[in-house]
C-alpha cells in the first residue's frame, strides 16, 4: 500500500512538468498558426482559413475512419478505455490548427487532452491502482488548462468540479501540486501576467443594484447558448468523408464574417478585450452576443472539435459590457460588468459555478472586491439556467454541451 502511494509522487511531478511543457508549447504553436492564417504572402486571409480548415478536416477524416477519438471522461469512467497517445495528441493538434485558422471554438481543450493522454500512458506503464489513475488523468487535464492560461487555482477546480473524479483530500493534493508545477513550468513561454489587462476599478454601489439584472441576463444567455450547442447533435457532420469540405468551408466562412463583425474568430479573446474597454461601440457588443454563439454552433456542426469554455466567457463578457453601456455606468465599471457576465454565462454553460468565478478572476486579476460578486452571479446563474437534462458537458472532456 505504502509503495503504491509512494510512486504517485514522481508521477504527479512528471505530470505537472509534462502539462506545463504541453501548455506552453501549444500556446506558442497557436500563436504561430494565427500569424500564418492572417495571410501568407499573396494568400487572402479567407483562403488561408479555408486551407487550414481543409487540412484539419483531412486529419480528422484520417483519425475517425474507424472510430471516434476517445474523450477524457471516457478514460476516467472506464477501466479499459486508455487514451492512445498518438491519436489523442493528433486530435489536439488539429484543434489548434483549426482554431488558429479562425474557426469559432476554444483552444483550451487541446492542452487538457494531450496532458491527460500523457498521464494515462504513464500510469498504465507503471500499473498504478485504478482509483489513482483516474485522479492523475483528471489532474493532468486541469494542469494543462492551468498552464496554457496561467490559472493554477482554476486548474485545480476544473479537476474537482468539472470532471467525474472522486473529490477527496488525495484528489485535492494531487491536483494542487500538478497544477502548480504545470503553471510554473509554462511561465517561460506564457509569462506570469494575467491574460487580460483589467482597470483598477473602485467599488461602487451601482454594481450591487445591477447584480440581479446581470444574474438574469447570464442565466438567459447561458441557457440559450447551451441549448443552441445541444442542437448541433442533430445536424452536425458525422461522415468523416465530408469533414475536409465542411470544416474548410465553415472556417473560411467564419473568417469572412469577421470582416463585418470583428472578434468572432477563434476562442473569443478579442471579444473579451472589446468588452473590457468602455470605449467599445455598443452596437458591436450587441452583435457579438448573437453572432458568437451562432458561429460557435455552426463550427461544431461542421464536425470540428474544440472547446466552448473561452467562447462562453466571450459571450458573457459581451453581454455584461453591453448591459453596463446601456444603463450608463461609470466607464471604470464597464469592465466589472463584463467580468461578472463572463463568469455567469460560463457557470451555466459548463455547470461549474465555482470554477467559472475563479477562472474569470484569474484571467484578469481584477480587484479583490469583485470576487464575492463573481461567486454570487455565477452560482445564481447556474441554478437559474440549469438544464433539466444532465448530459455530458464540454468541461468534462466531451465535445458537446447539453
Amino acid at each position: 500500500m505504502f509503495r503504491g502511494q509512494l510512486v504517485l509522487i514522481p508521477l504527479v511531478l512528471a505530470g505537472g512538468v509534462a502539462a506545463g511543457v504541453i501548455g506552453g508549447a501549444m500556446a506558442w504553436l497557436i500563436h504561430r498558426i494565427q500569424l500564418s492564417a492572417g495571410g501568407v504572402g499573396v494568400v487572402h486571409p479567407v483562403a488561408a482559413a479555408a486551407i487550414g480548415g481543409l487540412l484539419a478536416g483531412l486529419g480528422w477524416w484520417w483519425l475517425r475512419r474507424q472510430c471516434p477519438v476517445r474523450s477524457i471522461e471516457d478514460s476516467i469512467l472506464t477501466d479499459d478505455a486508455p487514451l492512445p497517445l498518438g491519436r489523442t495528441s493528433a486530435d489536439a493538434l488539429l484543434q489548434l490548427l483549426v482554431v488558429g485558422s479562425g474557426l469559432s471554438l476554444g483552444r483550451e481543450q487541446a492542452p487538457r487532452q494531450a496532458s491527460a493522454a500523457v498521464l494515462d500512458q504513464l500510469t498504465r506503464l507503471v500499473r498504478v491502482r485504478e482509483e489513482h489513475r483516474r485522479i492523475l488523468v483528471a489532474a493532468a487535464a486541469g494542469a494543462g488548462l492551468a498552464a496554457v492560461y496561467n490559472v493554477p487555482v482554476a486548474g485545480i477546480l476544473f479537476t474537482l468540479e468539472a470532471l467525474p473524479v472522486r473529490r477527496d483530500w488525495r484528489a485535492l493534493l494531487i491536483a494542487g501540486v500538478m497544477s502548480a508545477v504545470a503553471t510554473v513550468t509554462a511561465w517561460p513561454i506564457v509569462g506570469r501576467d494575467p491574460v487580460y489587462e483589467f482597470p483598477d476599478a473602485a467599488f461602487s454601489a451601482p454594481v450591487l443594484y445591477m447584480l440581479p439584472l446581470l444574474l438574469l441576463g447570464a442565466a438567459l444567455i447561458g441557457r440559450l447558448f447551451r441549448a443552441l450547442l445541444t442542437s448541433t447533435e442533430g445536424w452536425k457532420v458525422i461522415d468523416p468523408r465530408w469533414l475536409p469540405v465542411s470544416v474548410g468551408v465553415t472556417t473560411a466562412g467564419v473568417v469572412a464574417v469577421s470582416f463585418l463583425v470583428p472578434g468572432v474568430t477563434g476562442n473569443g479573446e478579442q471579444i473579451v478585450r472589446t468588452a473590457l474597454d468602455p470605449a467599445s461601440p455598443l452596437a458591436l457588443l450587441a452583435v457579438l452576443v448573437v453572432a458568437k454563439p451562432l458561429l460557435t454552433a455552426v463550427s461544431l456542426g461542421s464536425g470540428a472539435v474544440g472547446g466552448t469554455l473561452t467562447p462562453s466567457l466571450a459571450v458573457g463578457a459581451a453581454m455584461g459590457g453591453l448591459l453596463g453601456l446601456v444603463v450608463g455606468v461609470d466607464p471604470g465599471l464597464v469592465a466589472v460588468f463584463a467580468l461578472i457576465g463572463a463568469a455567469g454565462v460560463l457557470a451555466v454553460m459548463q455547470q461549474t459555478p465555482v470554477f467559472a468565478a475563479v477562472i474569470a478572476w484569474e484571467l484578469t486579476w481584477a480587484p479583490l472586491w469583485t470576487l464575492p460578486l463573481l461567486f454570487v452571479v455565477a452560482t445564481g446563474a447556474y441554478f437559474l439556467g440549469q438544464a433539466r437534462d444532465q448530459g455530458t458537458s464540454d468541461a468534462a472532456g466531451g465535445h458537446t454541451v447539453p
